[in-house]
């Protein structure tokens, strides 16, 4: 029989955002492209499912949360902040959790970035792949090397 985790034990929660801008071949994750997404469906939907699994697991802590993808940073930064704010809503978040947001390089500006960190975002996953050009035509990336160093 297993054991059961520890409630002082902290959470890691994992949010999915399956969409980009294109698929990558290289690219086995549960991602798709699409011409318009129904961002606020999506929010309730991924709120529906914080509350959900916060009544399976009450009075727990959460130690980070992970923006993965997809390109969760594709996403609104409405949507990020109402996904942090759930969670920090449903369970204890930790002051010094980690919140990570997954990124390529052409899919944020600086703008963007701002209210991604305003939103509660403090770690940011560049989806670089590779610094030479060659190697990113062959994986099928949309950015080239110089965009990925600026």
């Amino acid at each position: 029989m297993a054991e059961a985790v520890p409630v002082d034990d902290p959470l890691a929660v994992y949010v999915h955002w399956p969409f980009c801008l294109a698929k990558c071949p290289y690219c086995d994750f549960n991602s798709h492209t699409r011409e318009v997404i129904d961002e606020a469906r999506w929010r309730r939907a991924l709120l529906a499912e914080i509350a959900h699994a916060a009544g399976e697991t009450p009075g727990r802590r959460v130690g980070t949360i992970f923006f993965g993808g997809g390109t969760p940073s594709l996403m609104a930064p409405v949507t990020v902040a109402a996904v942090i704010d759930g969670i920090a809503g449903r369970w204890r978040l930790d002051d010094e959790a980690e919140i990570t947001l997954e990124a390529n390089p052409t899919s944020v500006e600086a703008g963007r970035f701002a209210a991604y960190r305003a939103a509660g975002v403090n770690r940011l996953s560049l989806g670089v792949q590779a610094l030479d050009d060659d190697a990113l035509a062959f994986l099928g990336r949309k950015h080239s090397a110089a965009e990925a160093r600026a």
